[in-house]
């Protein structure tokens, strides 16, 4: 059975749902701005997200999300970032005595999350290959973008 405390995580992060990965990283900045426990943690997470998000600024992700092939990287990247607002936000809202007893499990959630959004990072300069790769065929063969349109609109 689910705590009342799952259920608000959980309530947050259907919140979240349809921001995109640059407007939740800028959420998360803010929060770690406003965090009251764990501050240096949250900082250097969000010094680290804050980097990411300038670059991920630059791709097109709008047009990312169209091709299946790309929007699915981008969506579980996003799922990471919206665990990790809830991770930052949580550091808002505890006790001192909550952060005396789980101290060491927030500290073991920063490095997970981190390391899981490394993870679809690494993931990026494939997407791009892939879209650039797309955006070639297109440029030599329009009546083929037609098809390859029509065949992903279940």
């Amino acid at each position: 059975m689910a705590s009342w405390e799952q259920l608000g995580e959980l309530a947050t992060v259907a919140q979240l749902t349809g921001l995109d990965a640059v407007r939740l990283i800028g959420m998360i900045v803010r929060a770690a701005n406003t965090a009251r426990l764990h501050r240096r943690n949250c900082r250097q997470f969000a010094q680290h997200l804050k980097l990411i998000g300038n670059l991920l600024q630059q791709l097109r992700l709008s047009e990312l999300r169209r091709y299946p092939e790309t929007r699915e990287p981008l969506e579980h990247l996003e799922d990471a970032l919206r665990r990790s607002y809830v991770l930052v936000d949580s550091c808002q809202n505890r006790s001192y005595l909550y952060l005396l007893a789980m101290g060491w499990n927030i500290v073991y959630q920063f490095r997970k999350a981190q390391t899981e959004i490394d993870r679809y990072l690494r993931i990026v300069p494939l997407i791009s290959l892939v879209d650039n790769a797309r955006v070639r065929v297109t440029n030599k063969n329009p009546s083929k973008l037609s098809i390859i349109c029509i065949r992903y609109q279940v």
